[in-house]
């Protein structure tokens, strides 16, 4: 999972949120809906997404 994580990751380091295809309003909860997209197709069983943007005490989670 770290690997798949780091990978999905990765394609959002150093860009604009809002050039790539589902982030065009780059809120914590479209993230996590980015995140379902890109790693639920590897881990079936995927149950919950949390992203955190600690800085500013932001949190989003998604169950699915």
């Amino acid at each position: 999972l770290e690997v798949s994580l780091k990978a999905a990751a990765s394609e959002l380091d150093h860009g604009l949120l809002n050039e790539h295809p589902g982030l065009e309003t780059p809120s914590l909860e479209a993230i996590c809906a980015w995140f379902v997209d890109r790693l639920s197709p590897e881990f079936p069983g995927l149950s919950k997404i949390t992203v955190l943007r600690p800085t500013i005490g932001e949190r989003c989670e998604l169950t699915l």
